[in-house]
């Protein structure tokens, strides 16, 4: 369970920081303080704080084992990847289409990407030299899930890169 500086939750939520510090002293948002006479909050305690007042769940509290995106159309491979997904605690994003994956990623990019090749509307080449020239996806890490390639190489490349992940 990952620690958080209140600093790094009024940016998630878009406060200023005194405001963490003040929710903090008055016990309203649970803190464990350091011997440095720091505060850090557990994640779940976060996640809980959010939904008891409506905050907006940031992405690195809601799905701390990280998001995985999949481009492709159902298929084994795919079902194996939400299965996998969903037992580590990994939030995965799909989409049919490539062009509606291409331009989610744009906007919220995921950790890992997976795209399957048999994607019809978008050639695959055209797609990843799109994700490399914009600068917020120029460094995601893609899977590509060609026709042999079997579910279970793919579901653990998508483990290695994310495990990987800082």
């Amino acid at each position: 369970m990952p620690l958080l500086r209140p600093s790094e939750l009024a940016r998630m939520w878009e406060l200023h920081p005194k405001t963490v510090y003040l929710w903090i002293r008055e016990g309203k948002l649970p803190a464990i303080k350091t011997p440095g006479a720091q505060y850090r909050v557990r994640s779940d305690d976060a996640r809980a704080y959010c939904e008891k007042n409506g905050l907006p769940m940031p992405r690195a509290i809601a799905s701390p084992a990280g998001v995985v995106g999949a481009i492709g159309k159902a298929s084994p491979t795919l079902r194996a990847l939400a299965k996998a997904c969903k037992a580590r605690g990994t939030e995965l994003l799909t989409w049919p289409s490539a062009l509606e994956g291409l331009l989610a990623v744009a906007g919220d990019t995921p950790d890992v990407l997976v795209i399957d090749a048999r994607c019809d509307d978008v050639k695959l080449a055209h797609a990843l030299r799109a994700l490399k020239k914009t600068p917020k996806t120029s460094r995601l890490p893609v899977v590509v899930v060609e026709r042999d390639t079997s579910a279970d190489e793919a579901v653990q490349d998508v483990v290695d890169l994310l495990d990987r992940r800082g």
